[in-house]
């Protein structure tokens, strides 16, 4: 929705925070306003979504004048709070819903408020600002301290704009490449600067000078949410209130269970597509094109849906557009593919666009999981569901006992050290990494893996995805894709409610017969029984990131990672890292890409980085 940012502290200036918010400007395209006196800078840009008029402005007061407000997001059950606490407002926005509230609960507001948010409240009487992030960090907020002063943001370049001297973070560059994880803590590939947590808030009292860090939501798998509601009710309720806006919106989608998913319940509340833009983009390589598919849907529904080729020479001359805009390393093509279908397949009046990230985060999709399954099976001398479930899981992937074997050691190994992608496969590095392992698996123990305490393997792992590894970067990614041509990405499958309800289940109702996601498989039977796309077996090579590497790509690539200056401050043995690359081209067995792809992304960084 918007683009914020504040200083605080100690003469905070003025220019800056004009500087910030003309860097980020990209996110809020209709209007900037700013605020200040001795303490506290504030600064906006606005993307117009509810109330379109000047009414819904920022920075906002509440009546009394006393807090003032900076807001990027969307609080989804604004019109109902303004109902229950019967609050008056001049305008139709949620913004001005959500000052007023604070004005009369203050901290308890985090607890009822539903949405998408980042948000930053002064309070002038007491003189404390509130740094607000919403429950699972959909929206992003920065900050760094520099002498004196504290400067936030919602983009790192909008820190970047005006603070001097900032070094890539060595440390997150070698846990990055020996785990794969990155947006995995408050800790970003800049060293002093850092994000809010997801479901937190931070208070700073600027006559004292000091600050609290404070959990208002968190997921508990002994808590049994909502299970007595029915989960066709929470995804309806989720797709009413988030198409909600002034504005026009889209889809983007796949030919996945997500995306169907998505068209079924839209169809459910609107009888059709209505002015609903469905967009999708494809690679025509054969083995990967899923044209045939998005026709079969567009019939299948009586959708039009809106396709855009991504072809080897996007990926070439986007890469510096793509990664510019999400600031830090970003996961594969599919980005690129992603941004490019933002920027070209939707007009400037539609400014709200929705998506279906996070069903395999929530619903044990990832084919990884089976492996974690499979632990608890063994733990809790399930030894008979233990060999049933392989024998269906071996019969659906269409592999033998050996395969089985190299693909369950591998999950369990980036169970405990990370390092494995989505389909269980794991990049070779063959030893050219200048990076002390032990030390790196003993932070990923420390900071990751014994924080998501859980009786169940699979309920740890599940938690680590949604809050240290697969889900926060592609929410960031996916909101720079979006907010770099001043759209708003939402995600209704991951309504709070749903992932509640769905991190209740036991872990029989997450994978059943060697079916992943068999709960949410099995509420698409239930309400969509007529719907042939359900049962289609799950794709675990969605794009030819591999393919094109190794081929029409290779030069580009190659150029790039065996430049004379590129040796990431002494981590890369070059000669070793040249005799690699010539045989991932010839090498057929090679088959994940994702460390290369991990060194173009630090080529980048290094290189706009002054290195």
């Amino acid at each position: 929705m918007c683009g914020i940012a504040s200083i605080f502290g100690k003469n905070p200036s003025a220019t800056d925070i004009k500087k910030m918010i003309s860097a980020i400007g990209h996110r809020g395209p209709d209007h900037q306003g700013f605020y200040s006196d001795n303490f506290v800078q504030l600064g906006s840009c606005r993307l117009s979504i509810f109330d379109l008029s000047n009414k819904g402005n920022m920075p906002m007061e509440d009546k009394s004048k006393r807090f003032s407000i900076i807001y990027n997001g969307e609080i989804y059950n604004f019109k109902e709070l303004k109902k229950t606490y019967n609050l008056n407002t001049v305008s139709n926005s949620d913004t001005e819903v959500l000052i007023e509230l604070f004005s009369k609960l203050e901290e308890k507001t985090f607890e009822v408020i539903k949405g998408i948010y980042a948000f930053i409240i002064y309070d002038k009487l007491k003189k404390k600002i509130f740094c607000v992030r919403d429950r699972l960090g959909v929206k992003p907020l920065y900050y760094s301290k520099i002498n004196l002063n504290y400067y936030f943001c919602s983009e790192i370049k909008g820190l970047k704009s005006v603070i001097d001297k900032i070094s890539v973070n060595s440390e997150t560059v070698k846990f990055y490449l020996q785990s794969s994880f990155y947006d995995y803590s408050k800790d970003t590939f800049f060293e002093n600067i850092h994000q809010v947590a997801q479901g937190s808030y931070i208070i700073f009292d600027l006559e004292k000078n000091t600050n609290i860090e404070k959990k208002y939501w968190s997921l508990d798998s002994k808590k049994k949410y909502l299970l007595s509601r029915d989960l066709d009710s929470l995804f309806l309720n989720s797709f009413k209130l988030q198409q909600m806006s002034d504005t026009k919106i889209g889809l983007n989608i796949s030919s996945g269970i997500d995306s169907n998913l998505m068209i079924g319940y839209l169809n459910k509340l609107n009888n059709g597509q209505k002015n609903i833009s469905a967009n999708s983009y494809f690679y025509a390589d054969k083995k990967f094109d899923h044209r045939n598919e998005l026709e079969e849907m567009s019939s299948f529904y009586g959708w039009k849906i809106n396709t855009l080729e991504i072809t080897p020479k996007d990926v070439m001359e986007s890469f510096d557009e793509v990664a510019y805009f999400q600031d830090e390393p970003f996961p594969g093509i599919t980005t690129i593919s992603k941004h490019l279908l933002v920027k070209k397949n939707y007009l400037s009046d539609c400014k709200v666009i929705l998506e279906g990230q996070g069903g395999d985060d929530i619903a044990a999709g990832y084919k990884y999981y089976f492996p974690i399954y499979l632990l608890d099976k063994i733990f809790n001398f399930e030894l008979k569901d233990f060999f049933t479930e392989i024998f269906y899981f071996k019969k659906k992937e269409n592999i033998n006992l050996p395969e089985f074997l190299f693909f369950f050691l591998n999950s369990i190994k980036g169970f405990y050290k990370g390092g494995i992608s989505a389909d269980g496969t794991v990049a070779q590095k063959n030893g050219f990494l200048n990076i002390d392992a032990e030390n790196i698996n003993r932070i990923y123990k420390n900071t990751i893996f014994d924080f998501c305490k859980d009786e169940s393997y699979l309920k740890k792992i599940i938690f680590r995805d949604l809050f240290f590894c697969k889900l926060p970067r592609i929410l960031r990614t996916v909101d720079r894709a979006s907010m770099a041509y001043g759209k708003e990405i939402r995600v209704p499958i991951l309504d709070e409610n749903i992932v509640e309800y769905f991190y209740s289940l036991n872990s029989d109702e997450y994978i059943k017969k060697g079916n992943l996601r068999h709960k949410y498989r099995e509420l698409f039977l239930n309400h969509f029984k007529d719907n042939k796309f359900i049962l289609k077996k799950k794709k675990y090579l969605p794009d030819p990131q591999t393919d094109w590497l190794k081929t029409k790509l290779f030069d580009w690539m190659f150029e790039k990672l065996t430049r004379q200056n590129f040796d990431l401050n002494g981590i890369l043995n070059k000669k070793k890292l040249k005799e690699y690359l010539l045989n991932f081209k010839i090498n057929k067995n090679i088959n994940n890409s994702n460390f290369i792809w991990q060194l173009l992304n630090l080529e980048y960084l290094y290189k706009k980085n002054n290195y």
